[in-house]
């Protein structure tokens, strides 16, 4: 059976022959609650959206050989006049269109994105898919007329006037890449089928290629140039031929904070400004750490919200009512049923009490505490309240302190084993905010069985808690540190 080049294989290798090989080569991970819930919204936007464009005929999606021969059959019958799930091979590649419509002796591909529309505007990432799938499918000799995306409208409401989903004519785009694609095709499929890994070479897009550090060039080097904060692609061009911060010439034009992370790691010690910190003697007491989860359906929930609205399902709260006092804790996970948003907003100010630092760490808790206050006018003035009282401590860490461990970034994920090693997120059940949302959005669709709920919302309580349990260690420690 000949193993087909896949669209993800194919886009990855046009930016790194390597990458496009070890893509090829994967055999993946199980999918946490982040990536099922991102594979149910793929699955419900397809099914109303055949529901919308009307019946058609679904054709069979394996083994693929078979699968495209069907295609090949009733594209070439005069029968069927939408057909979805097609199938196409050319020249080693696969691709999948969602749908084809028959029009004028021609056939209109048709893409189904679970993304929504915005002004003039269409991903590069969409552009690419319906560019790719194009190729494969003109390539196997499909006489093709226009190339549409489906997308959610971005002015859809829940009982309200507009409709669902949005057509956007990527014709023009989708033919010019697509030629372009299918010029760069050969070699991406040669290195991705044979059996030895190309020969990698650094490059930009080794940024954010999940091999780089585990599997392919940036193995066993803690310092590599993508280390540096904002590293722009033609900075990366200039600085290449260095391959790692320790060699970079004291000459290197970077911008002020590039050169504080050089700094840094050249010399294994920490950075610590005694007047960037000063800001901590900003915090009033009592202090209390809080820490929000939130959901983004892609279509709304409740009246009046849009799609992929962000709605704060969850947040913790720790207490420290003076220093050296032990902390007390205060949790509010919704219900998955029903509309929470409300009691939520006010179990928070109840929990936030009348004064003191609220402790947050980057700005997402300003923006859900503002969200709230437009959404409930009559707790408006309570909430906006809060926003004066919010302290980031994320700043300390961009501003104050930097370590060589923490390689150049300032999430709390970074910094936490660094500064706090005895605090660790790996042994949670859940441990990242995309497994959170996506845990609770599973519920609340009931794509998880009745039984699995109880355990698994104690899995949200716990991740949440250590959360503003790393915020407040994190402060304590600074505070350490500066004092030393």
């Amino acid at each position: 059976m000949t193993a087909f080049v896949t669209k993800q294989t194919f886009l990855e290798g046009r930016a790194c022959l390597t990458r496009g090989w070890y893509a090829h080569h994967a055999s993946g991970d199980a999918p946490g609650h982040g990536m099922q819930w991102r594979f149910w919204v793929g699955a419900d936007v397809a099914r109303r959206v055949r529901d919308w464009l009307g019946d058609g005929r679904e054709l069979r999606r394996t083994p693929i050989e078979a699968a495209a021969e069907e295609t090949r059959a009733a594209t070439d019958a005069a029968t069927d006049a939408l057909l979805y799930e097609t199938t196409f091979t050319w020249n080693g590649l696969v691709a999948r269109a969602d749908a084809l419509r028959r029009a004028a002796g021609a056939w209109d591909l048709i893409e189904i994105k679970s993304g929504k529309s915005k002004d003039d505007e269409v991903s590069e990432e969409y552009l690419d898919d319906i560019a790719y799938t194009w190729c494969v499918a003109q390539g196997a000799g499909l006489a093709l007329g226009r190339a549409t995306l489906i997308l959610i409208n971005r002015d859809y409401r829940l009982n309200g006037t507009a409709d669902m989903f949005a057509l956007v004519d990527v014709t023009d785009e989708a033919r010019s890449r697509a030629a372009t694609f299918a010029a760069m095709a050969p070699p991406i499929v040669a290195a991705a089928a044979n059996d030895t890994r190309p020969e990698p070479v650094l490059n930009f897009a080794c940024r954010n290629c999940e091999w780089f550090a585990s599997d392919c060039v940036g193995k066993d080097i803690p310092d590599p140039l993508f280390v540096l904060p904002r590293l722009s692609k033609p900075k990366f061009e200039q600085l290449k031929g260095y391959e790692r911060i320790t060699r970079l010439p004291a000459t290197a034009e970077l911008t002020e904070n590039q050169q504080r992370i050089a700094d840094v790691i050249r010399s294994g010690a920490p950075s610590l400004d005694p007047i960037a910190l000063r800001v901590l003697d900003d915090v009033r007491w009592p202090v209390r750490y809080l820490d929000f989860e939130a959901v983004m359906p892609h279509l709304p929930w409740f009246d009046e919200t849009a799609p992929y609205e962000v709605l704060p399902f969850q947040y913790s709260v720790h207490t420290i009512a003076s220093p050296g006092a032990a902390p007390s804790h205060a949790a509010y996970l919704a219900a998955h049923e029903g509309d929470w948003r409300r009691d939520l907003a006010e179990r928070l100010l109840e929990d936030l009490g009348a004064s003191g630092s609220i402790v947050v760490y980057s700005s997402y808790e300003q923006q859900r505490v503002k969200a709230l206050a437009e959404s409930f006018p009559d707790l408006r003035e309570p909430l906006l309240a809060l926003l004066p009282r919010l302290f980031d401590l994320e700043v300390v860490f961009k501003k104050g302190y930097c370590h060589p461990g923490f390689a150049g970034r300032t999430s709390i994920k970074k910094v936490l084993p660094v500064m706090v090693p005895a605090l660790s997120y790996a042994g949670l059940p859940v441990n990242n905010g995309d497994d959170a949302l996506g845990l609770f959005a599973l519920m609340r669709v009931g794509a998880i069985d009745d039984a699995q709920v109880p355990g698994l919302r104690e899995q949200l309580l716990e991740y949440c808690h250590l959360d503003t349990l790393a915020m407040l260690r994190l402060h304590e420690e600074v505070g350490r540190v500066r004092g030393a």
